[in-house]
Order: structure tokens, then sequence, then C-alpha cells
């Protein structure tokens, strides 16, 4: 275990080599993989930048090697190695931009699940009234925020039975 779910962290890790799976606890006390850290990408930046617990378990997903740098090694590097520590920080931009990528994809298949498990009900509606309802539509409008503006019109489309 490299970093486990709630102890204290000021680390994070650049995988130079291999890859790393983040876990979190699951049902019946099962740990289930939520993503891979592969080469070139950070994991625990948020400890590192951030004094927290860390947020998920880490572990080697196979024969790893890694970089591990703490809060006053990158103070120093910002000083001693200016190029060297916006490298670094680029990295950690890149990877947490991915990661935001991957959950803003998981969000909209969810949703899209969540919908098309309703079209029926929803169909009802909209054949009923001639358009949602204030109730469904205002229950599900947060949701479809978190979707591209493309997204949440071409689900009400589905829904209408034009798409």
């Amino acid at each position: 275990m490299i970093f486990e779910r709630g102890k204290p962290g000021d680390t994070m890790l650049v995988v130079a080599e291999g890859a790393l799976s983040v876990v979190m606890p699951g049902p019946r006390r099962r740990n289930i993989e939520v993503a891979r850290v592969g080469v070139g990408e950070v994991v625990g930046e948020t400890s590192c930048i951030e004094p927290a617990p860390r947020s998920a378990t880490i572990l080697a997903a196979m024969r790893t090697t890694a970089y591990e740098f703490g809060r006053k090694e990158l103070t120093r590097m910002r000083r001693l190695a200016p190029g060297v520590a916006a490298a670094l920080v680029g990295a950690v931009i890149r990877s947490v931009t991915l990661r935001l990528r991957r959950v803003d994809e998981r969000i909209e298949r969810e949703l899209a699940g969540h919908l098309a498990a309703r079209l029926p009900e929803l169909r009802q509606t909209i054949g009923t009234h001639g358009r949602i309802s204030g109730r469904i539509s205002s229950r599900h409008a947060a949701t479809g925020a978190a979707c591209g503006p493309g997204t949440w019109t071409a689900m009400l489309a589905r829904l209408r039975g034009n798409a």
C-alpha cells in the first residue's frame, strides 16, 4: 500500500514506469478500483498542496517506479530549478484536467442511463402535456446542468421522440 485513504499525507507521486491503482471502499468492505494512474501522471497532489487526509488508497498495479515530492521539495525546487518546478506543476494540471474530464464523462453516461430508464414515463408526460411538466423539468434541471449545452438539448429531443 502506497497511500491509505483517510491517513494524513503531504507528498505526491509522479509515475515514471508502471501503473498505480486508485481504490475506494466498496460493498462488503471490498476495494473497488476507480482509476489507473500511468506514466507521466500524478497522484496525491491534493494532500501535497493542501494538507488533508488521503481521499483514496493507492496500490501498485504492477512493478512501478515513481518520484515522490513533498511541499518542502516543491518550495525548494521553485527556488533552485524553476523550469523543473513549472514542468511538475504542468504535469499536475494535466493530471487533474484528465481526471475532471473522466468524471464529467461518467456523470454524462450515468445521467443518460438514468434518463433512458425514465423515457416511458417522461414520454407519457410529454405526450399528455405537450411538454415536460415543471415538476420533472425542475427535478432534472440541476442534473442536466452538469452536461454540456448540446447534451441536455439532445436528451430532451430524444425524450420527445425527435432523435
